[in-house]
């Protein structure tokens, strides 16, 4: 029997089409996920040394490091801060318990570069008037990973470890602050490569 399809039917294939087509925030792609603390630079280091083993994932005591599929059968160890963010211990137990050297100990915790907040206007609030502190509140480098300017967040790249705590406590949905990825800074100005255009 030829059963023609109902509104419901039409609808559901609808959402589920467009669930598969749109990325979701809830998480990021492999390329946006950010190295453990203490990943070798550049990116490539870190790729070669990196056995794959996990031993820096159970250490972790505040369970960010996750191990995640990048392609095919491949898994990194990984912090997603959309799911979440980085909470930076003094000792960073991941870094002694890399038996490859693929995590070297960056001089503490404040040295830490996984990646650097990113204030978009269009979506914080602050730009449109409106008094908001969350990502300043959360910070565990106030006045010099983010500072308040005018009633504005405004992220120092020299200081930023990149963990996340203000993506993950900003009310806006999309992010108005995100994190990215250091392997996708300009090393030394640590602004987004997309957006760097030399001369």
């Amino acid at each position: 029997m030829d059963r023609r399809p109902s509104r419901r039917d039409l609808l559901t294939g609808w959402l589920s089409s467009l669930r598969k087509a749109s990325p979701t925030r809830r998480g990021r792609s492999p390329d946006e996920l950010l190295r453990p603390p203490g990943a070798l630079t550049p990116d490539d280091k870190f790729l070669e040394a990196c056995s794959r083993c996990g031993d820096c994932v159970p250490v972790c005591p505040n369970e960010c490091l996750t191990m995640v599929t990048i392609q095919d059968d491949d898994r990194l160890p990984a912090i997603d801060p959309a799911l979440k963010p980085f909470v930076m211990c003094d000792t960073l137990p991941c870094v002694a318990a890399c038996p490859d050297g693929a995590l070297v100990n960056p001089g503490g915790p404040e040295r830490v570069r996984i990646g650097i907040a990113r204030v978009d206007p269009r979506r914080c609030v602050t730009f449109r008037g409106s008094s908001c502190d969350r990502c300043y509140q959360v910070c565990p480098y106030p006045d010099r990973a983010i500072m308040m300017i005018g009633g504005r967040p405004l992220v120092g790249s020299g200081a930023c470890t990149g963990c996340g705590l203000c993506e993950s406590v900003c009310p806006e949905e999309p992010k108005a602050i995100e994190i990215i990825a250091e392997r996708q800074l300009v090393p030394g100005l640590r602004v987004p490569k997309s957006e760097y255009q030399a001369g």
